[in-house]
């Protein structure tokens, strides 16, 4: 989120425009590049384009295209996050490069060299916007269901004026589909989102080569149609959904995993470190694929496993295809807690007990008696620590139940253990109030300090260097083995509940319900 200057604080009051009830400020003033939000992009509301850029808004952010090096920059976040749900057109200011833009009830105006958002109330209510191509210092023109009101450069509210002279104006969508007749007949097909469904054009600028046009839609993103092609080619920039259920780091980015909702189809979406590129895999067109959420996603040599409601799935990063082991397939439980990717071998956790998957993909049970749900796995040599609702226990080789350790038999170190992990030769458990580690000396067990009273119930962490990146309810932050948390990123910096980690050499990704955020760490790092 960006600092307020003093002519936006002026200008929403002016508004009457209140922050949402609840809504958390941020711990700090971020910058794009410390702190980006990367969600649902198929939503466009404005395009506008500039030499050197094409300004893309969706109902909650702004982006920048550089066409010339096909890049990606932002996304930007206004400071009232309301502020761009109805927007309906843009454009570009041709003195500055900074982006306006119309509302029904007012204007908005970006500057994104100086990261600063202003806004003002039109009381007429805003029709349309324009500036004069004879004079464009004049400032912003407004069309009112009165008449035309002009904002001056620098001021923040309009007055009656006459109208531009040659007005300019933010493209329409007819201006596209009447130089573009075949864009009309090929409608249906380029509007198909991945459920079949049809989406609609919302949004159109010309680019600035004159060689083609950006078109902003309702469904299926940003597009850009060359003169004289017949179909346009998408720009895709983000996750098919703002509901992030797990993520996990691969070279050159991470991969994030999408629940089911309402509007969209579970999916796994690759996010380059960049932020430049983004490769979805979403199943087959008419059943996607074949869950409704993800709980845990690791890697194996080119593929990826994910613990899903459905089972256990492996997915092909190359093409997409998933071989999903069910109860059909000998899972005790179609319902995966947890999977690892350790030592070789792939081992999960599901609503009835625990196993392990061969090369060949078939099921071997561990463990068979011990039918409880297993929350956490983590395989040490040929036994594997299991993360219960009762507990850290211990399946060892050829047993056919699960112990537990004399060293765990004190009632305080039986808390719920929700993940699992390591640092260095160290076992850790997470329990949703702190973490709790074996010494691999002496084989005891000690309890760290309460995380849960800043962060709220812990849901999952990662290791980084001399500690942890710890997730809860209500924020994230590193904390070593006998530390508090430090420097807590609370619920103002994250858009939603965290649900999984992972972390890189720059950065640190969080999955949320409001989307996928990336934290650089020199920036967060205590």
């Amino acid at each position: 989120m960006r600092p307020l200057v003093p002519a936006l604080v002026l200008a929403s009051a002016l508004a009457g425009i209140a922050r949402p009830g609840g809504a958390q400020s941020p711990t700090r003033d971020w910058r794009p590049e410390d702190r980006a939000v990367i969600g649902d992009f198929s939503h466009i509301t404005a395009v506008a384009t500039a030499i050197d850029r094409v300004y893309v808004t969706s109902t909650s952010a702004a982006l920048i295209w550089n066409p010339q090096f096909r890049q990606w920059r932002g996304p930007y976040d206004p400071p009232d996050p309301a502020l761009l749900a109805r927007v309906f057109a843009g454009l570009v200011d041709p003195l500055d490069n900074s982006l306006w833009l119309a509302r029904p009830e007012g204007w908005v105006h970006f500057q994104p060299e100086l990261q600063l958002w202003d806004q003002g109330p039109v009381p007429e209510g805003v029709q349309m916007i324009a500036f004069d191509g004879d004079d464009p210092t004049t400032g912003l023109y407004l069309r009112t269901r009165s008449g035309w009101l002009l904002l001056p450069r620098g001021g923040l509210i309009a007055s009656p004026a006459r109208s531009p002279a040659h007005p300019t104006t933010p493209a329409r969508i007819d201006d596209v589909l009447r130089s573009n007749p075949t864009l009309q007949t090929n409608a249906a097909r380029i509007l198909m989102d991945p459920r079949l469904n049809q989406a609609r054009f919302t949004a159109a600028a010309r680019s600035v080569d004159n060689l083609g046009w950006y078109i902003g839609t309702w469904g299926v993103g940003l597009l850009y149609l060359p003169d004289g092609a017949a179909l346009p080619d998408r720009l895709s920039y983000g996750l098919r959904s703002p509901v992030v259920g797990a993520v996990f780091g691969w070279p050159g980015g991470v991969w994030a995993a999408t629940d089911r909702t309402t509007q969209t189809d579970a999916t796994l979406t690759f996010v380059d470190s960049a932020l430049d590129a983004f490769r979805t895999l979403e199943g087959l067109p008419a059943s996607g694929l074949p869950f409704t959420q993800v709980r845990k996603l690791v890697g194996q040599g080119t593929a990826l496993w994910a613990a899903t409601d459905q089972g256990l799935a492996r997915i092909a990063t190359g093409d997409g295809r998933v071989e999903l082991l069910d109860e059909a397939r000998g899972l005790p439980d179609g319902r995966v807690y947890a999977v690892v990717a350790r030592q070789g071998r792939i081992s999960a956790g599901t609503g009835r007990g625990l196993v392990r998957v061969t090369d060949s993909l078939r099921i071997e049970r561990l463990a068979p008696r011990f039918a409880d749900a297993v929350l956490a796995v983590f395989p040490t040599g040929d036994s594997v620590w299991v993360g219960t609702q009762r507990g850290l226990l211990l399946a060892l080789p050829g047993q056919p139940d699960v112990v537990r350790p004399p060293a765990l038999a004190s009632p305080s170190l039986q808390a719920p253990v929700v993940a699992l992990g390591s640092l260095g030769d160290t076992v850790v458990a997470l329990t949703r109030d702190e973490m709790l580690w074996r010494d691999p000396g002496s084989g005891a067990w000690t309890l760290g300090p309460n995380l849960s009273g800043l962060l709220g119930g812990l849901v999952a962490f990662t290791a980084d260097g001399p500690g942890f990146w710890v997730a809860g309810d209500r924020g994230v932050a590193f904390a070593r083995l006998t530390t508090p948390p430090i420097r807590p990123l609370r619920e103002g910096d994250l858009p939603g509940n965290s649900n999984d980690l992972a972390v890189d050499r720059e950065y640190l990704w969080v999955a949320t319900d409001g989307g996928l955020v990336r934290f650089r760490l020199d920036a967060i790092r205590p």
